[in-house]
């Protein structure tokens, strides 16, 4: 199997972490390939999951939540996270938290319903992000 260490693949990488929406004509001249290079050597990565996905940076204001369950019914409370549009990442974790939830939205109200909703199955605590310093 490829490593995809070599000097294309990292010069691949450093561009789609600064960009991955960038063109392959671009990405092929940031990486000295043709676009057409460029895009199957990016499907190589893919399929030797180098590469596992691509994200999106947003503007939205960032709201970090520790929740403490009050009761076990985990599937049913992630089943329940799953239907909230605005949640990007949620972890069950170990220590003195049980998830770690990260809610976007620039809309007080938008969080202060899903808070509210929150309280039925444990208790929290909110962290906002100010300003993403990467």
């Amino acid at each position: 199997m490829k490593k995809f260490d070599d000097k294309i693949s990292q010069a691949i990488l450093r561009e789609l972490r600064q960009n991955a929406r960038i063109s392959w004509q671009d990405l092929g001249r940031a990486a000295h390939l043709s676009g057409q290079a460029a895009a199957e050597r990016v499907r190589q990565m893919q399929d030797a999951g180098v590469i596992k996905g691509f994200t999106l940076k947003e503007t939205r204001q960032r709201h970090f939540i520790g929740v403490s369950m009050q009761h076990t019914r985990f599937n049913e409370f992630e089943a329940w996270l799953c239907h909230w549009e605005n949640v990007e990442s949620a972890d069950k974790t170990g220590g003195d938290i049980c998830y770690q939830i990260v809610y976007a939205t620039d809309d007080p109200a938008d969080l202060e319903r899903f808070l509210n909703e929150l309280l039925k199955h444990g208790i929290y605590r909110l962290n906002s992000s100010i300003r993403r310093v990467k």
